[in-house]
């Protein structure tokens, strides 16, 4: 996915609440809104919210809590293509993405508890 019109320092490390249009390898577009930006063993990754039921196939994390109106969250990387562009990459390693959702979950607390709140 590349992201137009944002560069890495424009909203990280922080939680953030802009809204960045994504093109994935498809064509496909998607306007999603930053829930939490931070760095972690010298990546960046940002975190989105699925807006709809037809986005819960990109969830990457999953939520225990039933309670949630949401199945879980996106979690993509900050990195560089060929040309020097700025893209996010879907996290393959599962270690890394394990190791990233406690980072979140800690940082932030109980994703589905927080989700539940703003109700």
């Amino acid at each position: 996915m590349e992201i137009q019109g944002f560069g890495g320092d424009d909203f990280l490390p922080s939680r953030a609440s802009e809204e960045i249009d994504l093109v994935d390898e498809k064509g496909n577009q998607f306007l999603w809104e930053v829930f939490y930006s931070f760095s972690l063993n010298g990546f960046e990754y940002l975190v989105f919210l699925p807006n709809s039921e037809s986005e819960y196939h990109l969830v990457n994390v999953e939520l225990d809590d039933p309670d949630s109106d949401v199945p879980g969250y996106i979690v993509l990387r900050l990195a560089n293509d060929e040309n020097g562009e700025e893209i996010l990459e879907e996290i393959l390693d599962q270690d890394e993405l394990e190791e990233v959702r406690e980072f979140v979950e800690d940082e932030i607390g109980l994703l589905g508890q927080y989700l539940n709140q703003e109700e």
